[in-house]
């Protein structure tokens, strides 16, 4: 089992009306307030196998190649997370490599409209040319489009103000080396492909977190391009490493034992 441990460092609307949109959210991914037990949520699928990895390059990534979840710490706390392949989804089983990072802040929540990289205000904020929004290695953010009181008519007011979520990159963890996720400064691969990942992040602050999940095989959208949509499914782990340090590695390690044959 491949294990590396981390410490957190500190309108173009009507061209793309008729496009469905993934927005962000964390529908079915919301770990909740972390307490003593580790939580697993095992029945996800990401969009792609190359998300995550493309989102380290410098022309950015597109937030629909991957998955959102939540989670909320009410105290300081360590906060391991883990990230294995299972056997859901349409892709070829057994090649899906997962990544995620992490990030303080939360997306637009309900009922506000949800973020997407072609809302006016996510084009404004990038460089142009960019492919999305998503960064896997920095700061980003997110735009969404204006609420009305009555669904797609402006003059019946605003209900909620379109706006900008912030995503403050805390740290990631990759499956494999440079050979899948290619070259971008500063990746923590984990040095072995085998569809399971885990990091520790030391000393988070309280507040709430997003986690992004995505594929690591930088490669594969040479194959997938930007309109093939494979899903691979996904099994995220998320836990609070108690004190002191040594037991709760070692109690850790139990909770997330990896499932052989997944």
């Amino acid at each position: 089992m491949s294990r590396i441990a981390l410490v957190p460092v500190l309108s173009l609307s009507a061209l793309f009306a008729s496009t469905a949109f993934a927005h962000v959210g964390y529908g079915g991914r919301d770990f909740g307030t972390l307490g003593s037990n580790a939580v697993s949520i095992t029945n996800q699928t990401v969009s792609g196998s190359f998300g995550w990895a493309d989102a380290t390059d410098s022309d950015w990534g597109d937030s629909h190649r991957g998955r959102f979840y939540r989670f909320t710490l009410t105290a300081p706390a360590s906060v391991a997370i883990t990230a294995q392949r299972n056997s859901l989804g349409s892709g070829t089983q057994g090649l899906f490599l997962p990544a995620f990072s992490l990030y303080r802040g939360l997306g637009q929540l309900a009922p506000e409209a949800g973020g997407h990289d072609f809302s006016d205000l996510s084009l404004a904020s990038r460089p142009v040319g960019t492919e999305g929004s998503t960064r896997a290695l920095a700061d980003w953010s997110i735009g969404n489009d204006t609420t009305y009181n009555v669904a797609g008519d402006p003059n019946s007011g605003v209900k909620y103000a379109a706006r900008l979520a912030y995503f403050t990159y805390i740290g990631h963890a990759a499956d494999g080396t440079s050979a899948n996720f290619g070259n971008a400064a500063g990746i923590n691969g984990d040095g072995v492909a085998d569809g399971f990942v885990t990091a520790t992040f030391a000393n988070l602050a309280a507040g709430d977190y997003s986690v992004w999940v995505a594929g690591a095989n930088y490669a594969a959208q040479q194959v997938e391009g930007p309109s093939i949509f494979p899903t691979y499914g996904v099994s995220v782990t998320v836990g609070v490493v108690p004190a002191p340090a040594a037991a709760a590695m070692l109690g850790l390690a139990g909770l997330l034992k990896r499932r052989r044959g997944a």
